[in-house]
């Protein structure tokens, strides 16, 4: 026999409640013992979820016991009449726990309905159990913020409309929700109630707390449409703004603090680390958002790049300045220099140099950069023109620490190192929500406020560090990079390249589509009839 797990005694001793150490654990027993015998007779209290609940559903139990078994439910009236009761009692307590279990039905406790929990404990739950696959690495930490984010809006909402526990929501609960959160965007929309059905499926109807009917229904939440117009959230930046953008970051903005100069880099002193931490941020952000313009990565991942995912290349290129003047130093030498001509012809800008000796060679550094998108977990490789900046940048970060060794405890630079560590906050990575605070208010407000950013062509919305992906992407599309290459640079689909980044200005690619072929004779190639030509020849 099953070990008895808990149990309570119940009906002034008549039987108790109780619960099983076996594979009928969390289910509970109504039991007494069997006149003139050693033996019980038990039967399943249906609905009950915990022993207070089993408790109050004693009764019903002990009534659907003497149903199977007519004697005992005689037996049942015989006790009560020994006992000195008189079995109207009886009855009356059978009409109060009628009552009741209409009562607990109501409340969602009875069989078939689903069980109550308030809407605050559903969302904490799911919240937590969401956490959980963050601390083990199988989820990232943007993702939940942002599932958190939506469940917030979801709980004003939900609070807004009366609804306080789970067994309240029905298939028109989310009715008004697009009314509720009409100061945001369609996308917005979209991405909040593909939240909330996540939360109601794979949490509210795992566990019986809303029936699986209401979310089967069709309608069950709002479904707006996404309109092109609609995904122009980060539009591109044209390259103009893009020029004066980084002029400013780079030749005004780094360069000051407060309208003043930055302290003097070679006058480092423990006085002065405001200073010096001011003048190391903005020179990081001016080479992150090189880097995040030149390899389209989002910013998340440029946050989380480490110095052992970038190899940087020498290529070379020759440059047509350079080749004329070495071969007029080579002729001023004696030495004879052949087919200049010829070469300066054929040189096209931008062309990789074919050897280390090649004559006008010049540096030009490729950097190779692998990294996944925590978004789909893709891993890819990107070929970018960061390897000068990125260079740089290395050098910066060693000059840097080099002005107080002791202040930075001996840290180096090492593979595992972020690219943009931050030394005075041990070499953790940037903060993103800072940079992009950067970004908003003190490069693009004050440009805009000035009138010196156009803005894109298609878009009234500002720009946003996503706006710098959008542009690599944009920019290559019309350059006419293969479509595919750039979904694999991007970690996208093609089908996701197209509906989100595809916002071309058709007008820089005007001359394939006017271009008139003049003096050409238009071919007129003859039709084979293989019928014709089979009847003809035998």
């Amino acid at each position: 026999m099953p070990k008895i797990l808990d149990r309570r005694t119940v009906l002034g001793g008549r039987g108790m409640v109780v619960t099983y150490e076996s594979e009928q654990v969390g289910k509970f027993f109504y039991r007494e013992p069997i006149p003139g015998t050693k033996r019980y007779r038990s039967k399943l209290i249906k609905g009950a979820s915990t022993l207070e609940q089993a408790e109050e559903l004693a009764m019903d139990a002990a009534i659907a016991l003497g149903q199977d078994d007519p004697h005992h439910l005689s037996s049942l009236y015989d006790s009560e009449k020994v006992k000195g009761n008189d079995p109207i009692d009886l009855i009356e307590r059978e009409e109060r726990l009628l009552r009741k279990k209409e009562r607990l039905a109501k409340q969602g406790i009875g069989e078939g309905r689903p069980k109550p929990i308030s809407i605050e404990r559903a969302i904490r739950n799911f919240n937590n159990s969401q956490l959980e696959r963050v601390q083990a690495g199988t989820f990232s930490k943007n993702s939940y913020e942002h599932k958190k984010n939506c469940l917030r809006h979801c709980f004003g909402y939900l609070t807004h409309v009366g609804v306080t526990t789970t067994n309240q929501i029905n298939t028109k609960t989310f009715d008004r929700y697009l009314e509720y959160r009409s100061d945001t965007t369609r996308i917005v929309w979209a991405r909040e109630l593909s939240v909330i059905g996540e939360w109601i499926k794979s949490y509210l109807v795992e566990n019986s707390y809303v029936e699986a009917a209401v979310w089967m229904n069709g309608n069950f939440l709002p479904k707006p449409k996404v309109r092109q117009t609609d995904r122009m959230a980060n539009p591109a930046i044209n390259a103009e703004d893009w020029q004066t953008i980084i002029h400013y970051v780079r030749d005004v903005w780094r360069k000051e603090k407060k309208g003043e100069p930055a302290y003097p880099a070679n006058a480092y002193t423990k006085n002065h680390q405001p200073q010096r931490k001011t003048e190391w941020y903005r020179n990081m952000f001016w080479h992150w958002i090189l880097l995040c313009k030149g390899t389209g990565m989002s910013p998340e991942e440029v946050c989380k790049l480490k110095w052992k995912n970038v190899e940087i290349v020498d290529v070379g290129r020759i440059s047509r300045s350079k080749l004329q003047e070495q071969a007029q130093e080579y002729e001023a030498a004696g030495i004879e220099v052949q087919d200049l001509d010829k070469a300066l012809e054929n040189l096209k800008p931008g062309d990789w140099a074919s050897t280390p000796n090649d004559m006008g060679r010049e540096e030009r550094l490729i950097a190779y950069i692998t990294t996944i998108r925590a978004k789909t977990q893709q891993p890819r490789e990107i070929p970018a023109n960061v390897g000068k900046p990125l260079k740089r940048w290395m050098q910066y970060q060693r000059d840097h620490m080099e002005l107080e060794p002791k202040l930075w405890r001996n840290r180096q630079i090492t593979p595992d190192s972020y690219v943009f560590a931050n030394p005075y906050n041990e070499f953790a990575m940037p903060h993103q929500q800072r940079i992009g605070d950067t970004w908003r208010n003190q490069i693009i407000k004050p440009l805009k406020k000035a009138g010196k950013l156009k803005g894109h062509k298609f878009s009234d919305k500002p720009y946003t560090l996503y706006s710098m992906r959008s542009t690599f992407i944009e920019d290559h599309l019309i350059k006419g990079t293969d479509i595919f290459l750039v979904a694999r640079i991007a970690g996208h689909d093609v089908k996701t390249l197209q509906e989100t980044y595809e916002r071309m200005d058709i007008r820089k690619r005007a001359k394939e589509i006017t271009d008139i072929q003049f003096g050409q004779t238009k071919a007129q190639p003859e039709v084979v009839n293989l019928f014709e030509d089979s009847g003809k020849k035998k």
